[in-house]
């Protein structure tokens, strides 16, 4: 599932992408065949934050700043609050990624 912030207006547009890289609308509940689900999706002109659960393989977050892209550590089976600051820099868009352990 990928967000994608539009500028500071942080609007969203929904589509897919190769890979299975979705873009869904903010606050949807990730619904897919990975091994995790987000809800409680937040977002700010710089953060994101959704809470997350991995019932099987490892995750990590994606933060794509205006500056640079972040990449969180991966991990495994829990729940977990994910998120990304892109501190002073604009969020652009922001991502959770899946791998088989």
């Amino acid at each position: 599932m990928k967000r994608v912030m539009r500028g500071l207006t942080a609007a969203a547009a929904t589509a897919v992408f190769a890979g299975g890289l979705i873009v869904a609308l903010p606050g949807a509940a990730s619904a897919n065949d990975y091994g995790y689900t987000c809800k409680n999706w937040k977002t700010g002109s710089s953060t994101w934050s959704a809470s997350c659960a991995v019932t099987r393989g490892k995750a990590r977050t994606v933060t794509e700043c205006s500056n640079r892209t972040i990449y969180g550590a991966w991990v495994g089976k829990g729940n977990w609050k994910f998120g990304g600051d892109c501190g002073k820099y604009a969020l652009r868009a922001y991502d959770v990624q899946w791998k088989k352990a």
